[in-house]
């Protein structure tokens, strides 16, 4: 006797699947879609409008291009330029090569920001002691010391931080506020990560200056060692300080 296979007959959940398949893929195109046009509306806005949607800080004295590629100009001659990367948005990230220079400063990194994380990566370059005075409240009136930078990795993000690279300072003089001028020795900081934390060393040759960690927890814990205390005029230099700032 000769057998005939048959095909199975169609379940009524066969076009029902179907259908349902096709509306998560036109709904998936219709996000798409809407990502792409919110990208193209957000590059073309002029980065003045910045100001118009939050305070600028005192150091920003002017804006130009657009958000997705501009310039901000500081006070005293400095300048920040970016350039956003299209690509990034596929990746539901913002990332953009920025460069920070002025008199005697270039800096060079991308940034880059997620929903979780904000992180700058490949920072280098030389950083001149007029950015100083980008900083508030500083009890410097100027030093003419210089820094080489070489950092490739540097993140917070909600539970966890992390950082790689150094910091090289030459050696050279600070003026204080009330004219006093103090010598300032060549100095590296080492940056490192450990657990969820991201870590610091300050050093001179082999004396340890300082210490510091930016925790998971979202806390800034500094330890000024007897050395670095001996730096600052009017600390006390028996034992380590330890300053801890929530933020």
């Amino acid at each position: 006797m000769q057998m005939f296979r048959t095909a199975p007959s169609e379940t009524a959940d066969g076009p029902r699947l179907r259908r349902v398949k096709r509306a998560m893929a036109l709904l998936a195109l219709a996000c798409l879609t809407a990502l792409i046009y919110l990208a193209a509306l957000v590059a073309t806005m002029p980065a003045s409008a910045l100001s118009d949607l939050a305070t600028m800080p005192r150091q920003v004295t002017a804006l130009y291009g657009t958000i997705w590629q501009g310039r901000a100009d500081l006070i005293d001659g400095y300048r920040i330029d970016w350039d956003h990367r299209p690509g990034a948005l596929l990746g539901l990230r913002l990332a953009a090569d920025a460069t920070l220079q002025g008199p005697d400063t270039l800096l060079r990194g991308t940034v880059r920001v997620t929903p979780w994380t904000i992180s700058a990566r490949d920072v280098t370059g030389r950083a001149g002691p007029g950015l100083l005075a980008l900083a508030d409240g500083l009890a410097i009136a100027g030093c003419n010391t210089r820094a080489i930078v070489d950092v490739p990795y540097i993140a917070l993000a909600r539970s966890w931080a992390a950082a790689e690279g150094r910091i090289d300072v030459e050696a050279g003089d600070c003026t204080q506020n009330n004219g006093r001028i103090d010598p300032v020795p060549a100095m590296t900081l080492t940056l490192g990560t450990r657990s969820n934390d991201a870590t610091g060393r300050l050093t001179t040759g082999d004396t340890l200056l300082a210490e510091a960690s930016v925790k998971g927890d979202h806390r800034l814990t500094l330890t000024l060692h007897p050395a670095g205390s001996a730096l600052i005029p009017g600390l006390p230099t028996g034992a380590p300080i330890t300053l801890d700032y929530p933020f």
